[in-house]
């Protein structure tokens, strides 16, 4: 479980959201990261630096997704690398 002293860590991290963040152990800590998530979204100008675009397109299943719409649909599971941090070659 997270709480408010972890907040500060999780806005330099890749991740758009975090788990284990529950109002029942720490409401304080989930007020302030469904405001940091509103802020983000809504207040916040999207700039491609504060987001790593290579982290999100290494990640597993937005390959195999990716693989599945290049494909017509199919993915061959048997050849699919499911290992974090392939490298994407977008290709």
């Amino acid at each position: 479980m997270f709480g408010i002293e972890d907040l500060d860590r999780f806005t330099k991290f890749p991740e758009l959201f975090m788990n284990k963040i529950m109002p029942e152990f720490d409401f304080g800590a989930a007020t302030c990261w469904y405001e940091k998530m509103f802020n983000r979204t809504y207040l916040e100008e999207p700039t491609v630096e504060k987001l790593n675009k290579s982290y999100y397109l290494s990640l597993p299943h937005v390959r195999f997704q990716h693989e599945k719409l290049k494909n017509n649909g199919s993915v061959d599971v048997k050849k699919f690398n499911c290992s974090i941090g392939s490298i994407y070659a977008g290709k």
